[in-house]
Protein backbone atom coordinates (compact mmCIF):
# COMPACT_ATOMS: atom_id res chain seq x y z
CA UNK A 1 0.00 0.00 0.00
CA UNK A 2 0.83 3.68 -0.58
CA UNK A 3 0.74 6.33 2.55
CA UNK A 4 3.16 8.64 0.50
CA UNK A 5 6.00 6.90 2.21
CA UNK A 6 9.39 8.59 2.24
CA UNK A 7 12.12 6.52 -0.15
CA UNK A 8 13.71 6.04 3.36
CA UNK A 9 10.45 4.95 5.40
CA UNK A 10 10.21 2.26 3.00
CA UNK A 11 13.69 0.86 3.44
CA UNK A 12 13.24 1.13 7.23
CA UNK A 13 9.87 -1.23 6.47
CA UNK A 14 11.59 -3.38 4.14
CA UNK A 15 14.70 -4.09 6.71
CA UNK A 16 12.26 -4.22 9.61
CA UNK A 17 10.62 -6.97 7.15
CA UNK A 18 14.12 -8.90 6.61
CA UNK A 19 14.79 -8.44 10.18
CA UNK A 20 11.57 -10.26 10.99
CA UNK A 21 12.08 -13.08 8.62
CA UNK A 22 15.65 -13.48 9.53
CA UNK A 23 15.63 -13.23 13.34
CA UNK A 24 12.19 -13.55 14.79
CA UNK A 25 9.78 -15.97 12.35
CA UNK A 26 11.67 -18.88 13.02
CA UNK A 27 11.67 -18.22 16.74
CA UNK A 28 7.91 -16.66 17.22
CA UNK A 29 6.52 -20.63 17.87
CA UNK A 30 9.63 -21.40 20.70
CA UNK A 31 8.48 -17.72 22.27
CA UNK A 32 5.00 -18.53 22.29
CA UNK A 33 5.36 -21.81 23.92
CA UNK A 34 8.38 -21.02 26.58
CA UNK A 35 7.55 -17.63 27.86
CA UNK A 36 11.36 -16.84 27.98
CA UNK A 37 12.03 -13.16 27.69
CA UNK A 38 14.01 -13.54 24.19
CA UNK A 39 17.00 -11.30 25.34
CA UNK A 40 19.46 -12.03 22.05
CA UNK A 41 16.45 -10.68 19.68
CA UNK A 42 16.31 -7.80 22.28
CA UNK A 43 19.83 -7.17 21.85
CA UNK A 44 19.71 -7.70 17.80
CA UNK A 45 16.83 -4.85 17.71
CA UNK A 46 19.35 -2.69 19.55
CA UNK A 47 22.14 -3.10 16.95
CA UNK A 48 19.46 -2.32 14.11
CA UNK A 49 18.60 1.16 15.89
CA UNK A 50 15.57 0.13 16.34
CA UNK A 51 14.69 0.78 20.05
CA UNK A 52 15.39 4.24 20.16
CA UNK A 53 14.45 4.65 15.85
CA UNK A 54 12.20 7.48 16.83
CA UNK A 55 14.42 9.00 19.85
CA UNK A 56 16.46 12.54 19.27
CA UNK A 57 20.55 11.65 17.99
CA UNK A 58 21.83 13.95 20.88
CA UNK A 59 21.09 10.21 22.99
CA UNK A 60 21.97 7.86 20.90
CA UNK A 61 18.70 7.59 18.93
CA UNK A 62 18.38 7.65 15.19
CA UNK A 63 15.74 10.22 14.48
CA UNK A 64 14.10 8.39 11.96
CA UNK A 65 10.56 9.91 12.97
CA UNK A 66 7.59 7.97 14.85
CA UNK A 67 6.13 6.80 11.26
CA UNK A 68 8.93 4.59 10.74
CA UNK A 69 8.75 3.57 14.22
CA UNK A 70 4.81 2.34 13.94
CA UNK A 71 5.92 0.20 10.71
CA UNK A 72 8.90 -1.49 12.34
CA UNK A 73 6.44 -2.39 14.97
CA UNK A 74 4.03 -3.33 12.18
CA UNK A 75 6.62 -5.70 10.63
CA UNK A 76 7.48 -7.19 13.65
CA UNK A 77 4.21 -8.15 14.97
CA UNK A 78 3.48 -9.90 11.33
CA UNK A 79 6.27 -12.49 13.03
CA UNK A 80 5.78 -12.42 17.05
CA UNK A 81 3.28 -9.78 18.95
CA UNK A 82 5.61 -10.55 21.94
CA UNK A 83 8.88 -9.04 20.62
CA UNK A 84 6.73 -6.84 19.34
CA UNK A 85 5.50 -5.88 22.66
CA UNK A 86 8.59 -5.90 24.56
CA UNK A 87 9.54 -2.76 21.96
CA UNK A 88 6.91 -0.94 22.20
CA UNK A 89 6.48 -1.01 25.87
CA UNK A 90 10.50 -0.17 25.69
CA UNK A 91 10.17 2.64 23.31
CA UNK A 92 6.82 4.14 23.30
CA UNK A 93 6.30 4.19 26.82
CA UNK A 94 9.39 4.33 29.17
CA UNK A 95 11.73 5.99 26.71
CA UNK A 96 9.38 8.47 25.37
CA UNK A 97 8.33 9.52 28.85
CA UNK A 98 11.83 9.96 29.46
CA UNK A 99 12.29 11.68 26.08
CA UNK A 100 8.98 13.98 26.87
CA UNK A 101 9.72 15.36 30.29
CA UNK A 102 12.99 14.38 31.67
CA UNK A 103 15.58 16.84 32.23
CA UNK A 104 18.59 17.00 29.90
CA UNK A 105 20.58 15.39 32.65
CA UNK A 106 18.09 12.49 33.43
CA UNK A 107 18.39 11.61 29.30
CA UNK A 108 22.01 11.96 29.44
CA UNK A 109 21.83 9.39 32.37
CA UNK A 110 19.24 6.96 31.11
CA UNK A 111 18.58 7.84 27.35
CA UNK A 112 21.61 7.25 25.88
CA UNK A 113 21.39 3.45 27.38
CA UNK A 114 17.76 3.06 26.24
CA UNK A 115 18.13 3.69 22.27
CA UNK A 116 21.47 1.49 22.88
CA UNK A 117 19.80 -1.24 24.29
CA UNK A 118 22.21 -1.22 27.39
CA UNK A 119 19.11 -1.33 29.48
CA UNK A 120 15.76 -2.02 28.85
CA UNK A 121 12.87 -0.20 29.87
CA UNK A 122 9.39 -0.54 31.53
CA UNK A 123 6.56 1.37 32.38
CA UNK A 124 4.25 1.11 35.80
CA UNK A 125 1.68 2.84 35.59
CA UNK A 126 -0.36 4.60 38.72
CA UNK A 127 -3.40 2.26 39.88
CA UNK A 128 -5.55 2.45 43.24
CA UNK A 129 -6.52 -0.35 46.26
CA UNK A 130 -3.94 -2.73 46.75
CA UNK A 131 -1.93 -2.26 43.69
CA UNK A 132 -1.37 1.94 44.56
CA UNK A 133 2.40 2.70 44.79
CA UNK A 134 2.70 5.89 47.19
CA UNK A 135 5.24 8.26 47.20
CA UNK A 136 6.42 10.39 50.22
CA UNK A 137 9.02 13.20 50.20
CA UNK A 138 12.02 13.35 52.56
CA UNK A 139 14.84 15.05 52.91
CA UNK A 140 16.82 14.39 49.58
CA UNK A 141 13.76 12.48 47.38
CA UNK A 142 11.05 10.15 47.84
CA UNK A 143 10.46 7.08 49.28
CA UNK A 144 7.97 4.60 47.47
CA UNK A 145 5.83 1.98 48.73
CA UNK A 146 3.16 -0.47 47.63
CA UNK A 147 2.93 -2.92 44.59
CA UNK A 148 2.28 -2.89 40.72
CA UNK A 149 0.66 -5.68 39.07
CA UNK A 150 1.13 -6.99 35.51
CA UNK A 151 3.77 -4.31 34.26
CA UNK A 152 5.14 -5.24 30.79
CA UNK A 153 8.71 -5.88 30.98
CA UNK A 154 8.84 -6.51 34.45
CA UNK A 155 11.46 -8.43 36.02
CA UNK A 156 13.21 -7.77 32.47
CA UNK A 157 13.68 -3.94 32.47
CA UNK A 158 17.06 -2.46 34.02
CA UNK A 159 15.03 0.70 34.16
CA UNK A 160 11.27 2.11 35.58
CA UNK A 161 9.12 4.71 35.08
CA UNK A 162 6.73 4.34 37.87
CA UNK A 163 4.04 6.80 38.67
CA UNK A 164 2.82 7.07 42.01
CA UNK A 165 0.81 9.04 43.96
CA UNK A 166 1.90 11.39 46.02
CA UNK A 167 -1.06 13.51 47.58
CA UNK A 168 -4.21 10.87 48.01
CA UNK A 169 -5.96 13.32 48.40
CA UNK A 170 -5.83 15.09 45.03
CA UNK A 171 -7.04 12.27 42.78
CA UNK A 172 -5.06 11.88 39.16
CA UNK A 173 -4.04 15.74 40.22
CA UNK A 174 -1.98 13.83 42.88
CA UNK A 175 0.42 11.60 40.87
CA UNK A 176 4.24 11.69 40.04
CA UNK A 177 6.41 9.99 37.88
CA UNK A 178 9.92 8.53 38.94
CA UNK A 179 12.83 6.98 37.51
CA UNK A 180 13.57 3.83 39.18
CA UNK A 181 16.49 1.52 38.79
CA UNK A 182 15.40 -1.65 38.75
CA UNK A 183 18.83 -2.48 41.43
CA UNK A 184 17.35 -0.30 43.67
CA UNK A 185 17.53 -1.39 47.42
CA UNK A 186 13.72 -2.48 48.49
CA UNK A 187 12.48 -3.06 44.24
CA UNK A 188 11.61 -6.22 44.08
CA UNK A 189 10.15 -8.52 41.65
CA UNK A 190 6.83 -10.53 42.96
CA UNK A 191 5.33 -13.20 40.50
CA UNK A 192 5.02 -13.12 36.69
CA UNK A 193 2.10 -13.42 35.45
CA UNK A 194 1.22 -16.54 32.97
CA UNK A 195 -0.68 -15.05 29.95
CA UNK A 196 -2.99 -16.35 27.36
CA UNK A 197 -0.80 -14.34 25.05
CA UNK A 198 1.81 -12.25 24.22
CA UNK A 199 3.95 -14.66 26.26
CA UNK A 200 7.86 -13.61 25.56
CA UNK A 201 6.63 -10.04 27.20
CA UNK A 202 7.07 -10.54 30.40
CA UNK A 203 5.09 -9.22 33.33
CA UNK A 204 5.18 -9.20 36.46
CA UNK A 205 4.60 -7.74 39.67
CA UNK A 206 6.30 -4.90 40.99
CA UNK A 207 6.96 -4.18 44.37
CA UNK A 208 8.07 -1.15 46.70
CA UNK A 209 9.16 -1.74 50.12
CA UNK A 210 10.36 1.60 51.07
CA UNK A 211 12.41 2.39 47.90
CA UNK A 212 14.54 5.24 48.27
CA UNK A 213 14.56 7.60 44.73
CA UNK A 214 16.38 10.76 45.12
CA UNK A 215 14.87 13.84 44.47
CA UNK A 216 16.69 14.30 40.63
CA UNK A 217 14.60 11.12 39.41
CA UNK A 218 11.76 12.74 39.83
CA UNK A 219 10.22 13.12 36.28
CA UNK A 220 8.32 16.19 35.52
CA UNK A 221 7.14 18.36 38.12
CA UNK A 222 5.74 16.91 41.77
CA UNK A 223 1.73 16.28 41.44
CA UNK A 224 2.47 16.53 37.66
CA UNK A 225 2.02 13.06 36.29
CA UNK A 226 -1.52 12.94 34.84
CA UNK A 227 -0.72 14.70 31.98
CA UNK A 228 2.38 12.44 31.32
CA UNK A 229 0.13 9.24 32.14
CA UNK A 230 -2.29 10.35 29.24
CA UNK A 231 0.23 11.29 26.61
CA UNK A 232 1.97 7.75 27.00
CA UNK A 233 -1.17 5.99 27.29
CA UNK A 234 -2.01 8.00 23.69
CA UNK A 235 1.31 7.33 22.51
CA UNK A 236 1.16 3.71 23.16
CA UNK A 237 -2.27 3.11 21.70
CA UNK A 238 -0.81 4.71 18.46
CA UNK A 239 2.40 1.49 18.59
CA UNK A 240 -0.22 -0.59 19.90
CA UNK A 241 -2.48 -0.20 16.41
CA UNK A 242 0.45 -0.90 14.63
CA UNK A 243 0.94 -4.02 16.55
CA UNK A 244 -2.89 -5.54 15.84
CA UNK A 245 -2.22 -4.71 12.31
CA UNK A 246 0.49 -6.80 11.99
CA UNK A 247 -0.78 -9.48 13.47
CA UNK A 248 -4.01 -9.70 11.86
CA UNK A 249 -2.17 -8.92 8.49
CA UNK A 250 -0.04 -12.07 9.06
CA UNK A 251 -3.30 -14.10 10.33
CA UNK A 252 -4.86 -12.83 6.89
CA UNK A 253 -2.40 -13.93 5.03
CA UNK A 254 -2.46 -17.40 6.73
CA UNK A 255 -5.86 -17.82 5.92
CA UNK A 256 -5.52 -16.82 2.57
CA UNK A 257 -3.29 -19.19 1.53
CA UNK A 258 -5.13 -21.97 3.68
CA UNK A 259 -8.56 -21.10 1.98
CA UNK A 260 -6.40 -21.60 -1.53
CA UNK A 261 -5.26 -25.43 -0.23
CA UNK A 262 -7.77 -26.71 1.57
CA UNK A 263 -10.27 -28.54 -0.80
CA UNK A 264 -14.18 -29.18 -0.11
CA UNK A 265 -16.81 -30.55 -2.74
CA UNK A 266 -14.39 -30.60 -5.52
CA UNK A 267 -12.96 -27.28 -4.76
CA UNK A 268 -10.94 -24.92 -2.90
CA UNK A 269 -12.85 -23.24 -0.24
CA UNK A 270 -11.40 -19.73 -1.36
CA UNK A 271 -14.02 -20.15 -4.47
CA UNK A 272 -16.98 -20.03 -1.55
CA UNK A 273 -18.50 -17.03 -1.64
CA UNK A 274 -18.78 -17.00 2.26
CA UNK A 275 -15.16 -17.39 2.84
CA UNK A 276 -14.13 -14.55 0.34
CA UNK A 277 -16.63 -12.36 1.91
CA UNK A 278 -14.63 -13.47 5.55
CA UNK A 279 -12.01 -12.63 3.78
CA UNK A 280 -12.54 -9.02 1.81
CA UNK A 281 -14.02 -7.87 5.00
CA UNK A 282 -10.93 -8.56 7.02
CA UNK A 283 -8.58 -7.49 4.18
CA UNK A 284 -10.88 -4.20 4.33
CA UNK A 285 -10.76 -3.48 8.06
CA UNK A 286 -7.13 -3.90 8.36
CA UNK A 287 -6.76 -1.36 5.47
CA UNK A 288 -8.38 1.13 7.25
CA UNK A 289 -6.70 0.69 10.66
CA UNK A 290 -3.34 0.88 9.01
CA UNK A 291 -4.51 3.78 7.30
CA UNK A 292 -5.30 5.53 10.65
CA UNK A 293 -2.23 4.82 13.05
CA UNK A 294 -0.09 6.18 9.96
CA UNK A 295 -1.94 9.34 10.45
CA UNK A 296 -1.63 9.22 14.24
CA UNK A 297 2.05 7.81 13.77
CA UNK A 298 2.64 11.22 11.27
CA UNK A 299 0.61 13.60 13.66
CA UNK A 300 3.09 12.95 16.96
CA UNK A 301 6.15 12.93 14.70
CA UNK A 302 4.96 16.64 13.84
CA UNK A 303 3.90 17.55 17.13
CA UNK A 304 0.25 17.94 16.43
CA UNK A 305 -2.92 17.43 18.27
CA UNK A 306 -3.06 13.20 18.22
CA UNK A 307 -5.26 12.39 21.44
CA UNK A 308 -8.11 12.02 19.78
CA UNK A 309 -6.83 9.85 16.78
CA UNK A 310 -5.06 7.39 19.34
CA UNK A 311 -8.32 7.12 21.17
CA UNK A 312 -10.14 6.35 17.89
CA UNK A 313 -7.36 3.95 17.39
CA UNK A 314 -7.98 1.25 20.33
CA UNK A 315 -11.58 1.73 19.74
CA UNK A 316 -11.59 0.48 15.97
CA UNK A 317 -8.57 -1.82 16.56
CA UNK A 318 -10.76 -3.45 19.76
CA UNK A 319 -13.42 -4.35 16.81
CA UNK A 320 -10.81 -5.20 14.09
CA UNK A 321 -8.04 -7.42 15.82
CA UNK A 322 -10.82 -9.55 16.95
CA UNK A 323 -12.78 -9.41 14.07
CA UNK A 324 -10.77 -10.77 12.13
CA UNK A 325 -9.10 -13.66 14.45
CA UNK A 326 -12.61 -14.71 15.11
CA UNK A 327 -12.86 -14.87 11.38
CA UNK A 328 -9.50 -16.24 10.51
CA UNK A 329 -10.44 -19.53 12.37
CA UNK A 330 -13.78 -19.58 11.15
CA UNK A 331 -11.84 -19.79 7.62
CA UNK A 332 -9.40 -22.38 8.84
CA UNK A 333 -12.71 -24.68 10.35
CA UNK A 334 -10.57 -26.93 13.26
CA UNK A 335 -7.39 -26.94 12.05
CA UNK A 336 -7.53 -22.97 12.85
CA UNK A 337 -9.16 -23.99 16.68
CA UNK A 338 -5.62 -26.25 16.88
CA UNK A 339 -2.79 -25.26 18.28
CA UNK A 340 -0.97 -26.72 14.72
CA UNK A 341 -1.97 -23.32 13.00
CA UNK A 342 -0.66 -19.94 13.80
CA UNK A 343 -3.84 -18.70 14.32
CA UNK A 344 -4.22 -19.53 18.11
CA UNK A 345 -1.46 -17.31 18.78
CA UNK A 346 -2.64 -14.25 16.60
CA UNK A 347 -5.72 -14.66 18.45
CA UNK A 348 -4.25 -14.78 21.76
CA UNK A 349 -1.48 -11.73 21.07
CA UNK A 350 -3.81 -9.41 19.64
CA UNK A 351 -6.61 -10.39 22.38
CA UNK A 352 -4.01 -9.46 24.71
CA UNK A 353 -2.82 -6.68 23.00
CA UNK A 354 -6.34 -5.06 22.85
CA UNK A 355 -7.11 -5.64 26.58
CA UNK A 356 -4.05 -4.55 28.71
CA UNK A 357 -3.01 -1.29 30.20
CA UNK A 358 -6.82 0.92 30.08
CA UNK A 359 -10.11 1.08 30.93
CA UNK A 360 -12.70 0.01 29.01
CA UNK A 361 -14.43 3.45 28.64
CA UNK A 362 -11.27 5.56 27.51
CA UNK A 363 -11.50 5.16 24.03
CA UNK A 364 -15.10 6.43 24.03
CA UNK A 365 -14.37 9.28 26.89
CA UNK A 366 -11.33 10.78 25.14
CA UNK A 367 -13.13 11.22 21.90
CA UNK A 368 -16.22 12.17 23.46
CA UNK A 369 -14.37 15.08 25.19
CA UNK A 370 -12.56 15.91 22.51
CA UNK A 371 -16.50 16.74 20.84
CA UNK A 372 -17.78 17.86 23.26
CA UNK A 373 -14.91 20.74 24.48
Amino acid sequence: MSYQLTEEQQLIQQSARDFSLEFVCPLARQIDKSGEHPAEIIQKLAESDYLGLYLPGDYSGAEAGFLSFALIVEEISRASGAVAAILVNHSAKSAYAINRWGSRTQKQAYLHLLCKGEKLGAFAAAAVGADQVTAVKQAGGYVLNGKKAYVANGGAADTYVVVAVTNPEAGNKGLSAFIVDASTTGLTVGRLSEKMGLRGCQSAELRFDHVFVPAENLLGPENGAQGLLEEVQAVASVAEGAQVVGIAQAAMEDAVSYAKQRVQFGRPIASFPAIQNMLAEMAANIYMLRLAVYDAAALIEKGEAFASAAAMIRLNAYRIGQGALIDVIQVEGGYGYSEEMAASRYYRDVKGVIVKDSSADFPERMIAAELLR
